[in-house]
């Protein structure tokens, strides 16, 4: 999906020309009111490329990006990614005001973040020197977007509906339990069975969280992030560890996809409780008895051994 607030230009439009697409676009109300703002800046013409658009803009602000518009980076958030991820990856491309999009994510003092799972993960044209709080906003705004498009009523836990919050945490679970984008309604639809006969969700992805924010934070001799988690990680005191504590995390894991969201806004009706990735097929075998999944188990170690 193309970042909001982003005008691309394909050639070297003469303003009209401009002025017409932003009128399209409901950029602005009225060309002709444009294209005398366009003379007040001398702006006769438009470069190719991309322009990022402020909120609210009038008509000569709008001229004034489109005669000097701010070198733009693009920068590509995957799905699934973390707020520290993202930052990272913003410091790679050098954006000035990297740290202090890590720091909005991540108040200090703060062990849990707020805004962790509400960054939609996309491509965004980025002005180098931007403030950390414009990139926020875009992200954050993104995601309200897509939240507010999920399927409704959410289904219900105990008796009272999921929050759009509690929505986004299972998504987030989602997200990392699976590559896979068709089974994505079914492992919302196992994660959601357990939550209804209080089971514990036993996500291995919430433990690698539990283990990535105490590394981020500090903790003495946190390790951070591993590909696999063993028997020993599982006992990682944080709220995060979904095999120690029943019900949902505090909050979410990762910044998870539309698909993911519409999963878990509405997951598969199942009665399976165990899944187990299949290197075979590709994908997750599922089981409704502890029985059948230690069956699956053992079949997805001899696969690998294979």
């Amino acid at each position: 999906m193309m970042p909001e607030h982003l005008a691309r230009v394909t050639d070297a439009w003469p303003v009209a020309t401009l002025a017409e697409r932003l009128q399209k676009t409901k950029k602005i109300r009225d060309a002709p009111t444009f294209l005398e703002a366009a003379q007040q800046v001398g702006l006769t013409k438009v470069a190719p490329g991309a322009y990022i658009l402020p909120k609210m803009a009038g008509p000569l602000e709008l001229a004034k990006v489109f005669k000097a518009p701010p070198p733009l980076i693009k920068v590509t958030f995957p799905e699934g990614w973390t707020g520290h991820q993202m930052a990272h990856r913003l410091a790679a491309n050098k954006f000035v005001a990297a740290h202090d999009f890590a720091r909005l994510v991540y108040p200090p003092r703060h062990p849990i973040s707020p805004w962790e799972g509400q960054l939609f993960p996309d491509t965004y044209y980025l002005p180098q020197r931007g403030t950390a709080q414009q990139l926020f906003g875009r992200l954050h705004d993104r995601y309200r977007e897509v939240l507010s498009k999920l399927p409704r009523p959410f289904p219900t836990n105990a008796g009272h509906p999921l929050t759009a919050q509690e929505v986004t945490t299972l998504a987030s679970l989602v997200e990392r339990e699976t590559d896979v984008a068709e089974e994505r309604p079914l492992i919302a639809g196992v994660l959601y069975h357990r939550l209804q006969i209080h089971m514990p969700l036993q996500c291995d992805a919430s433990v690698q969280y539990a283990m990535e924010l105490a590394a981020a934070n500090g903790v003495p001799g946190a390790v951070g992030h591993k590909n696999r988690v063993l028997w020993r990680d599982l006992k990682i005191q944080s709220p995060y560890n979904t095999y120690l504590n029943k019900g949902l995390p505090p909050g979410p894991i990762c910044n998870p996809s539309e698909a993911s969201l519409r999963a878990a806004a509405h997951p598969r009706n199942t009665d399976y409780v165990f899944y187990v990735m299949s290197s075979k097929l590709g994908h997750h075998r599922f089981a409704k008895t502890f029985a059948e999944h230690e069956q699956n188990i053992k079949l997805a170690h001899a696969e690998q051994a294979q």
